[in-house]
Formats: C-alpha cells, sequence, structure tokens
C-alpha cells in the first residue's frame, strides 16, 4: 500500500467537510476541485493534458500568479498521489479522477511570527496591507490547513503526559475561536451563531461526547465565555484584523500537529552509500524500518523505526485523547515519540546534484559523493516523492535546473532550449527596463510566437530569436539591432571546502616521468606531518609526484597553486604544497575555481575496471599553466579541448570553458582515448573553429547531444554541471547495454577545410602570374549571401598541377600570426584543384604603401619590416625557404599587420642539409635573389635573407616603381637580353655593387639593408638578430 503522508495524511479516511463539499460519488471526467467557497470546480471530459497545464488553468481560475502558482500541486485523495508536473492524463469516457488543486511546498514559519525558528523564505517583514492575489493565496493556504485540521488529515503533535493532553485539547479550542472570529468578522454575523464542534478535530468532539453531561456542559460554557470575551475585548475593539487571525491560525498550526507542511514517506528498503560504502543497509537489520521526511526549510532527513512499533499513523488523535484514563497506553506512546523524534539530516537540497528514479527505486545524488537509495512501494510514489524534492530544489536552490528528467515541468525543459528565462528577479527586471526598450514585444499564439507589429510568425521561440539576431528593427526615428539576451545561468554553491594544514618536511625527487607546459614532471617522496604534530615520530612518507617550473611563468603557475589549494575532493588530485625556495612567500588572493584545461591526459586512473570493487575510480589533476600565459600558436594546439573564446582572448577563461573541455574529454572517453582532430595542423584546426566545426558524435542520441550542448559555442548555452551529471547519470540508467557496443573508433567527422565548388561565388580576380591566378570569392554554403569573402588561387592548366599541391602541402604546415592563414582546398572530382586562403583587403605592400604613403611613417614601416622578420624566423624554424620574399608577396591585413603569403617557389630543407638545390627551370625573380642562387641555384636560409634586404629597400622607398629593384639594377648594368642580364647582375653583385640608400632611408636602417646584403651566406645576419635590431630601433627617438 501506499504510504504516503502529507501535513499528514491517511487512508481511509471521511470526505473532507467545513470548507471544502466533497462529493462521494466520482463522476466521468476530471475533475479539479478547490477549498475556496463558491468556486467551481475544473470539469474536462476528454482530451490529453499534462499535471503542469491544469495547474495553469487552476492559477488562472483563481486569479494566482505564476510566481505563487509553483507552489501548487494536483492530489489524488484516493490513491494518496501527488501528481509530477510532466505526468499526462488521457481523458476519456472511462476516466473517472477527481483531484485537489492544493498548496503542496510549504515552508515553515514564511510569516517570521516565530522567534524560535528560522525563515529563510521570508525576505521582508510580513505586509499587513495584502494584495487581493496576495490574500487570495494566504485564504487558500488556511482554508486547506483547516480542512486538514477538522478532518484529522493533519495529526496533532505526539504527547508525553496528561498534562500535555490537557494542553492540546486547550489548543484546539483555542484555535476553533480564532476560527469562529474570522468566520464571523467575514459573513458579518454574531458569534453566536457558530459552533465549536465545526471548528475542532472530529476525534477531539468525538472525545468530549463521549464524557459525561457536566463535562460537556462546562467545556461549552468555558468555551462560550472566553468566545465573548475574546469577541469584545480584541475583535470588537479593532486590536485584530483578518489577516491577523490567518496568521496566527497558521503559525499555532505548525507547532500543534505533527510534520505540518512536511511530508513522510515510509520506504521498504533504504541504502546510504558514502565513498562507495555502505553506511546504512535495511536489508541486514529485519526487525527496523526507516522513514523519510522532506521539509521545506531543513531537508532530507531519515530515521529508523523497530517493526515492533506501530507507525506513528496508527496512532489516532483519539488514542492520544484517551490518554487521561489510560496511563499504560501513554507511556508506550511517550516512548514511542522518543525514538521517532531522533532524525538524521542527509541532506539540504542545495548539496543535492540529481535524482534517479527506476520503478520504485530513487536514488538521491549529493555533491559529496554520498546517496542515499529508498524503495517505495510503487512507480507513482517514486514519481511522487521526486517531483517533491524536484520542486523544493528549484523553490530554494536554482529555479532553473530540475533533478530529474522523469519529473521534470515541460515548460522548464522548453524553457531551457530556448534560452527563456523563468522566475526573475525584481531588481534584474527594473535594470533591463531603464537600459532597453519596452515596445518590441512577443504574442504567444495558437498559430506560434509573433513579434508585434511584424508579420513575423514562428512556431516556437527559439526559431523566432534566432531569425531576429542580428536585424534591425526601427521604432520612433530609432534603430535597433537585436541581440541575444543572457540565458539562464546556474545559481552558486557557495565557499570552497578548506582542507587540514599539513607541515612538508623533506622532499626527495627522483624519476624524470614527462613533461607538461613550461614543467618538468618527477616522482618523489615526501615527508609530512600534522600542523598540531610537535614531534617527528608521527612522520608519514608518501609517494608524490613534482611537478618544477622550468624559468618563467612564475606567477601563473601560483595562480594554478592558489586554485588547487583550495580544492579537496575524492576525484580531484590533492596538491600537498608548493616549494618557493628562497622566493618570499606572497598572498594569494582567492579566485572563482575554473580548472582550464580538462581533457583525457589530465583525467589519473587510480583504479582500473569495473571488475575492481569502487573502481574504476579517476582523479583530475592540476590544469598546468593558466591560458593566458600561452601564445597564440599553443593555445591553436590545445584545439579543441580549450574553448573557442579563449583562443583569442585567453582572459575569458571561465567556468563554461570547462564544460567545453569535458565535452571534449567525454568525446574522448566515448572513443577509447581517440585524439579528437590528431591529424590536423594547426591552420586546419583554427580553421575548425572559425566553421564552428563540430566532432562526431557517438550513436547514443542523448550521449551525442550531451556532448553537443557542452561545445555550444555560445559559452552562454553550455549546460550548468548539475545538468551534466544529471544526464550521465540518466544515460547511464538507461543505456547500460549501448555503452558497450559503442564503436571505438570515432568515424570521420565533416572537414571544414573542405570546399565545395558550387559554394564559391567568383567576385573579381586579384592578381595573376604565368601559370595561375587568383581570385576573390564569396564561400556561401547557405545562400543567403552570409558566406565569408575567400582568396581562391587556381591554375591556368593542368600542368602545373603538381606545384600547387607541393605549395599546398607547405601553407597547410604553416600558422605564424605574420603568415597567410590556409583555410582548404577545393578538390572536385574532375575539376582542377584550387587553394583557399584568408582574403586582405588591403592588397599587398607594394600596393598599399603608395596609397596611403602620407599616413605612414617610418615608424610604421619598420613595424612592417619586424614583423616580415617574424615571420620568416618561423618559417626557417620550419625548415623552410620562401625564395619569393618581395613587397608584391607581403599582404596587409590591417593598419598594423602584414603577412608574407605567395609559397608557390618555397622549398623545405632536409634537417642534414644546409642549402636547397633547384634543378627544375622556373621563372625567378632575379633581382631578389642572392649572387648563390643566381651562380649555383643553392638557396640557403641566409638567401631569404638577402631577398629580405631587397624587400625592405622597397619597403623603405614607398614601393616607388621609379626606385623598384630591377629599374635600379637596369640603370646600372644596362640594358640586355635573356642570360646576358642574369650575367651581368651577377657580376656587379660580384664587384660589390648594391643599390645605394633611398632619400628617406636613415642611415640606421640602411646598416641593416646592407648587413643583409653580405656576399657570402654565412656573414649575413640572421632574421633573430634582425629581429633585436629592430626592436632597438623601434625605441629610438631618431627615426
Amino acid at each position: 500500500t501506499l504510504r504516503v503522508h502529507r501535513w499528514t495524511y491517511r487512508r481511509n479516511k471521511p470526505p473532507l467537510t467545513g470548507a471544502l463539499v466533497m462529493a462521494s460519488v466520482i463522476l466521468q471526467g476530471l475533475e479539479i476541485h478547490f477549498y475556496l467557497p463558491e468556486t467551481h470546480q475544473i470539469i474536462h471530459l476528454s482530451g490529453s493534458f499534462t499535471a503542469e497545464e491544469l495547474c495553469v488553468e487552476a492559477a488562472k481560475k483563481l486569479g494566482i500568479s505564476p510566481l505563487c502558482s509553483s507552489l501548487f500541486a494536483l492530489y489524488d485523495e484516493f490513491s494518496q498521489i501527488w501528481y509530477a508536473p510532466n505526468h499526462s492524463f488521457t481523458i476519456d469516457e472511462t476516466t473517472r479522477l477527481k483531484l485537489y488543486y492544493r498548496m503542496r511546498f510549504y515552508f515553515t514559519n514564511w510569516h517570521g511570527t516565530s522567534l524560535k525558528t528560522s525563515h529563510p523564505v521570508s525576505r521582508h517583514s510580513l505586509k499587513t496591507c495584502w494584495s487581493r492575489k496576495l490574500w487570495l493565496l494566504i485564504s487558500m493556504c488556511v482554508l486547506q490547513s483547516q480542512c486538514d485540521f477538522q478532518s484529522d488529515l493533519a495529526p496533532l503533535r505526539s504527547t508525553r503526559d496528561e498534562n500535555d493532553v490537557q494542553l492540546i485539547e486547550n489548543e484546539c479550542l483555542g484555535m476553533a475561536v480564532m476560527a469562529i472570529s474570522h468566520d464571523a468578522i467575514e459573513k458579518n454575523l454574531p458569534v453566536c451563531e457558530f459552533e465549536y464542534k465545526n471548528y475542532i478535530p472530529k476525534v477531539l468532539y468525538k472525545s468530549i461526547s463521549h464524557r459525561n453531561i457536566l463535562t460537556r456542559l462546562r467545556i461549552a460554557n468555558v468555551f462560550k465565555v472566553f468566545l465573548e470575551e475574546f469577541t469584545r475585548n480584541t475583535v470588537q475593539g479593532n486590536k485584530i484584523k483578518t489577516h491577523d487571525l490567518k496568521v496566527k491560525y497558521m503559525s499555532t498550526l505548525e507547532t500543534l500537529t505533527k510534520h505540518f507542511g512536511q511530508e513522510v514517506f515510509e520506504p521498504s528498503s533504504l541504502f546510504i552509500h558514502e565513498n562507495d560504502q555502505m553506511i546504512t543497509d535495511s536489508s541486514s537489520a529485519a526487525d527496523v524500518h526507516y522513514k523519510i521526511l522532506v521539509s521545506g526549510t531543513s531537508g532530507i532527513h531519515w530515521c529508523k523505526v523497530p517493526t515492533e512499533v506501530r507507525s506513528s499513523d496508527s496512532w489516532t488523535n483519539q488514542e492520544r485523547l484517551k490518554l487521561k484514563s489510560n496511563s499504560k497506553k501513554r507511556s508506550k506512546v511517550a516512548s514511542h515519540d522518543a525514538g521517532e523524534d531522533r532524525w538524521t539530516l542527509f541532506s539540504d537540497f542545495n548539496e543535492i546534484t540529481h535524482l534517479l528514479i527506476k520503478y520504485s527505486v530513487v536514488t538521491i545524488h549529493k555533491q559529496d559523493n554520498k546517496n542515499m537509495e529508498l524503495k517505495l512501494a510503487s512507480h507513482e510514489e517514486a514519481l511522487s516523492f521526486g517531483s517533491l524534492v524536484d520542486g523544493y530544489f528549484r523553490l530554494t536552490v536554482d529555479a532553473h535546473h530540475f533533478l530529474c528528467r522523469d519529473v521534470a515541468p515541460v515548460s522548464l525543459e522548453k524553457n531551457l532550449r530556448e534560452g527563456c528565462h523563468g522566475p526573475i528577479k525584481l531588481v534584474h527586471v527594473l535594470i533591463i527596463i531603464t537600459k532597453t526598450f519596452k515596445n518590441f514585444q512577443i504574442e504567444a499564439s495558437a498559430q506560434g510566437f509573433l513579434l508585434t507589429g511584424t508579420n513575423i510568425v514562428k512556431p516556437t521561440l527559439r526559431e523566432l530569436t534566432d531569425h531576429l539576431f542580428g536585424q534591425c528593427l526601427t521604432t520612433d526615428h530609432t534603430s535597433l539591432r537585436l541581440e541575444r539576451g543572457c540565458p539562464p545561468q546556474p545559481k552558486g554553491t557557495g565557499a570552497s571546502h578548506q582542507h587540514n594544514v599539513l607541515k612538508l618536511l623533506f622532499m626527495k625527487q627522483e624519476k624524470h616521468l614527462g613533461q607538461g607546459t613550461c614543467t618538468n614532471i618527477y616522482s618523489g617522496k615526501l615527508n609530512l606531518r600534522n600542523e598540531d604534530d610537535d614531534g617527528y615520530s608521527g612522520h608519514e612518507v608518501v609517494d608524490v609526484v613534482l611537478k618544477v617550473l622550468a624559468a618563467g611563468h612564475i606567477s601563473a603557475f601560483l595562480d594554478t597553486v592558489s586554485v588547487m589549494q583550495k580544492i579537496s575532493h575524492k576525484n580531484m588530485v590533492l596538491m600537498y604544497g608548493v616549494c618557493m625556495h628562497s622566493m618570499d612567500r606572497k598572498c594569494l588572493t582567492f579566485k572563482k575555481l575554473v580548472h582550464g584545461y580538462v581533457c583525457a591526459k589530465n583525467v589519473l586512473l587510480k583504479l582500473d575496471g569495473l571488475e575492481v570493487q569502487g573502481g574504476p575510480f579517476i582523479k583530475l589533476s592540476d590544469p598546468g599553466l593558466s591560458i593566458a600565459v600561452l601564445s597564440q600558436t599553443e593555445c591553436i594546439d590545445r584545439i579543441p579541448w580549450i574553448a573557442p573564446e579563449c583562443v583569442k582572448t585567453p582572459k575569458a577563461l571561465s567556468i563554461a570553458a570547462d564544460k567545453w573541455g569535458f565535452g571534449t574529454t567525454l568525446w574522448e572517453i566515448c572513443y577509447n582515448g581517440e585524439v579528437p582532430l590528431r591529424e590536423k595542423k594547426l591552420s586546419e584546426k583554427e580553421r575548425f573553429y572559425d566553421v564552428c566545426g563540430t566532432l562526431v558524435t557517438p550513436s547514443i542520441s542523448e550521449l551525442a547531444d550531451l556532448i553537443s550542448q557542452c561545445m555550444n559555442y555560445d559559452p552562454r548555452k553550455r549546460p550548468f554541471f548539475r545538468a551534466i551529471v544529471r544526464e550521465l547519470g540518466h544515460i547511464k540508467e538507461q543505456h547500460v547495454k549501448a555503452l558497450h557496443l559503442m564503436e571505438a573508433i570515432p568515424p570521420q567527422e565533416t572537414d571544414p577545410t573542405d570546399f565545395k565548388r558550387r559554394f564559391l561565388k567568383k567576385i573579381r580576380k586579384l592578381g595573376e602570374g604565368n601559370f595561375g591566378m587568383v581570385e576573390l570569392c564569396l564561400y556561401d554554403p547557405k545562400g543567403d549571401q552570409t558566406g565569408e569573402l575567400v582568396a581562391v588561387k587556381s591554375l591556368k592548366t593542368e600542368n602545373e598541377c603538381s606545384n600547387l599541391r607541393r605549395e599546398i602541402s607547405t601553407i597547410r604546415n604553416l600558422y605564424h600570426e605574420n603568415i597567410v592563414k590556409y583555410k582548404g582546398i577545393c578538390n572536385d572530382e574532375g575539376a582542377n584543384i584550387k587553394l583557399i586562403m584568408e582574403y586582405l583587403p588591403s592588397g599587398s605592400l607594394k600596393e598599399y604603401l603608395p596609397r596611403n604613403k602620407s599616413n605612414i611613417d617610418q615608424k610604421r614601416l619598420l613595424h612592417y619590416a619586424l614583423q616580415i622578420c617574424q615571420g620568416m624566423e618561423y618559417l626557417g624554424s620550419q625548415n623552410y625557404i620562401h625564395r619569393d620574399l618581395a613587397a608584391r608577396n607581403i599582404l596587409v591585413e590591417n593598419e598594423s599587420l602584414v603577412k608574407i603569403g605567395d609559397f608557390g617557389l618555397t622549398k623545405s630543407i632536409k634537417d642534414d642539409k644546409e642549402y636547397y638545390k633547384v634543378t627544375e627551370e622556373q621563372d625567378s625573380p632575379v633581382y631578389w635573389y642572392a649572387p648563390e642562387c643566381l651562380i649555383n641555384r643553392k638557396f640557403y636560409k641566409a638567401s631569404d635573407v638577402w631577398s629580405f634586404g631587397v624587400t625592405l629597400y622597397e619597403i623603405m622607398t614607398y614601393c616607388d616603381r621609379e626606385n623598384s629593384p630591377p629599374r635600379v639594377f637596369l640603370k646600372m648594368i644596362g640594358r640586355s637580353q635573356g642570360q646576358m642580364t642574369m650575367a651581368r647582375l651577377v657580376e656587379a653583385l660580384g664587384k660589390g655593387w648594391r643599390m645605394p640608400r633611398p632619400d628617406l632611408c636613415p642611415e640606421m636602417v640602411y646598416t641593416q639593408i646592407n648587413s643583409c646584403w653580405s656576399h657570402a651566406p654565412e656573414d649575413r645576419v640572421d632574421f633573430k638578430g634582425l629581429i633585436k635590431e629592430f626592436e632597438i630601433l623601434l625605441t629610438s627617438e631618431n627615426i
């Protein structure tokens, strides 16, 4: 049988009387009854409705606000079941169901009149003047409570002796005085028109009616005298009002009755686990069973009840009142109540992470790895219990989160999907109203959602907001651009746990285990003792891992230490301390605990396999150095673990970034540690984020959805970690077998670097050479003109296809701020291959400098030279020789940034070689080539330095055509044809002739140009040296 008690309920009770008149016959259809007089019930004869929809209909009928309606639920008195909000009712000709719209969620001392009891839900003092809606709400609560009290559905508190029984009887008569006085004022009738027997519990009146006539007359006379005196001195003297009587009535009920506003469940079994150890096991004690108490103000409690002692519900109020003449029974009840009151707190609502419901078994999971598993009488009772805990959680902890999908309100799930807020604080509403326009409203209709004043209608709110995002609307001569608001955010859980302080005595460094980011990892031994241990006899030697910081980044290292020292959790690696050597101790400020690098390689396995008790058992290691100190290249290398918003702005590191990292880690776990994007180069990884690429998700749809939600490119839309834990528990329960059958190797994800020819729309030609050309194209797969502009390099003939493929292979491997970004290729079957690169609208330096000469000073020119050197230094570090470095191949992104492009002639040097010798015949930029290139066709890294000197010469002349290198050289050697030109050029260079200093070029800069033009490659300056020199020049006041 079902054992659910509400204020507290018991079976086989007569119909409710007083404020609510119940029909004894249940008619066809679904009826919803109310406690307010003259309020007709709601009747549905057909259709399908959720419990939440019916509650909304009832709230509208009574005028209860949406904020307060969350306190109510539907109750079936016959089966003693509360229905979860998502329960679905299908009504047909066979349906006969009578439900009651009742306040289920109650917070003791909400009125704040009791000084002994805390009132966490009362933010301000109780208002003496209530609005109509608040008056209605309190009236419903009072009438419901009065009905339960008079019908014995709210049992009286336990008694200890005869005096206690007498005290309870007097309090019950006092309650009748308040109720009669209230009704007399409301109905404008004299108090003599009311009989006290209709306002006291039935069992009390039955007990009084069995006493002798003198006793009955004495009680009636005393009550009459007290009622008249109370009316004359208090009510008629205007010393009390009806709202005072309501509040006093409710506050007295909280102490007069037992478990008022709470629910008690009697599970058939109860197990409590802590850190995989069972601390309570109902199966081991056949003579003991348990009770569970759920209270809005104190959380979830449990207690033991010996089976030989009857349940408290079997003791009626009548039995307690008979204690006056039965001392033995009084003793028995007193001993029972003393034991029953020993409740043990299991959890407050803010400590719960999620619930799991499997048929009649409910498992409550806490943040401290403690969980309670209770088996109830039926699946319906399990859902009733789950909806109770979930409802209190949303009321007291987080209104935008549900603990279990089996009992989640349909409207809440919809709001979370569509990024719509539920309850919102008034202060936030006022801020929003003062900063934004109010005349853009969205209407909900049968056709969908409509933006007022337009004809834009979409079936869902999410589709409407997606359509409106980024659009401009005009009203009152004001243009407004629509942006996305902040979706519901999780509520914090408080301060972190502080663990014991340990003294580190001695540390021994042992074997080198590997390297981290700017750190070396060693195994070691550590001696430690407690802070309060003054002797050395209590040493404990533990095996530890030592993370030794390399030079630099000490501040970022200490930031990580400050975070790790605040964490104490069984699934987090414990940090014992940090050895600072002779450095001064620094104060580490409190920060929000963000990990910053959640990935499979930072998840350490302590126990392996499911066959081991408590296994597998993992610990999350520290993240290493903060991404704030990493270079752009290092951040790109961490794709797809690093969140997209942190790649360009490392300071954007937040808890949302950890959610993204967890999504990637979950993907790794699903595919047995397979590394995502393993074969991708840095440029391809960056492209993956540029196009909002997604990893191919597992075949289990719920798991795929969870990974996709965690890896949402909008940080605000990633799920709360509470929700992630809840969904993982649900997936584990629902797909145990399927999890073992998942594919071990992930399918290939869609390649964002693979461009389709049909989506490339040519705009104009950017440039053309002997063998190929570069075009500006719009890549627009959506066909809505919102695609991206790209530069597309293609060949005029197929003969040079191998050269273009070689260039693609080169640029694909390069990633640097001062090198043109590779975006992908277009390699449709049956067509020539195309190279897709980023489009830089300002063109090359050869075009940009003459156009903007008046706006560019010499320091800006030196900035360009420095950036070219930095890009070339990176190119050389990758063993590449550009072979075509010139102003025409330096592209301008903006006035502060230039990039090296055109790698058609680039060659790779083998590790054991110093140069590359060209054998094929190609048109070459001979006026930019060093002597060794012209004579022996040998290309060294120093050969690019010579070319850079020529390029810098161009830059210092602002790429003036009259001073271009070909014209300057031809003026000196004279015009000639073919090989004669090269011969004369080689001869002039061999004699030491160099291009003269341009008119506007400072002598210090020309000195650097000449250092690039040493005849022998080994005598030339390298790019590292040039970088240093230009950094010095940029700080000079003479430039």
